[in-house]
Parts: structure tokens; sequence; C-alpha cells
């Protein structure tokens, strides 16, 4: 059952990030100034990893009920390892490494990788179905 609810949510969260994906292709500088201040506050930087760790529980919980449970618990287990890192480091670590992404992508390259999260999101929700 909780499975199930989890594999719901994998797919729900595979629609977001298609939604995403779209929102970064017509806004890709407003993405950018987004991705500069991830890790800025300690609400931003707490509130973007708890996000990811527990997503990534939800993968995790509902591997069993997806079309492929390896992948989509390695993917879980990526993402709640890496919330867990990144909070450990020191906030400001992350602000600056965020920050220097954002100055360095090109708005030419946020549009030319947005589609890939469309795929992701639509491989997500195909996965979870």
């Amino acid at each position: 059952m909780l499975a199930s609810i989890s594999a719901v949510l994998i797919a729900a969260t595979g629609a977001a990030l298609a939604l995403l994906s779209v929102l970064i292709l017509l806004a890709p500088s407003r993405a950018l100034q987004a991705l500069s201040r991830f890790g800025s506050t300690p609400a931003i930087h707490f509130g973007e990893l708890s996000a990811r760790a527990a997503i990534g529980l939800i993968f995790v919980i509902g591997a069993p009920a997806t079309r492929h449970p390896w992948v989509v618990s390695l993917i879980g287990g990526f993402l709640v390892i890496s919330a867990v890192v990144l909070m450990l480091l020191p906030r400001r670590w992350h602000a600056r490494y965020s920050g220097w992404w954002a100055a360095r992508i090109p708005i030419w390259a946020v549009r030319l990788l947005a589609p890939i999260s469309l795929v992701a999101g639509a491989a997500l929700v195909w996965i979870a179905a």
C-alpha cells in the first residue's frame, strides 16, 4: 500500500519536473536567478535539501511498485545521500557553488537543457505508472 502511494508521488514528481522544464524553457533567466539563490539563506538551503531528501525517500519506498525498481531505488538513494551530505557541509559552499554555475551557464544552454528535464519527467511518470 505504501509503495503504491509512493509510486503515485513519484509520477507526480515526474509531472512536476516536466512542468518545471517548460517554465525553464520559457524563462531561462529566471531559472538561473533561482539557481543562484540555492543555499543563499538557511531557509532556502534546508528547505531545498529537505524536499530533495523527502523525494528521495519516496523513491526508495515506492521503488517496488514501479517498472524499474532498482533504477528508482538508486535515484532515491542518490537524492537522500546527496541531501544529507549538502546539509552537513557549510551552507556558504552550497551558495557559492550554485552562484558560480548560475553566473556561467549561458541562456542558450538553459534552453537546450530544458527538454532533458521534460524527458526525465515523462520517464518518471512512465516508470511509476
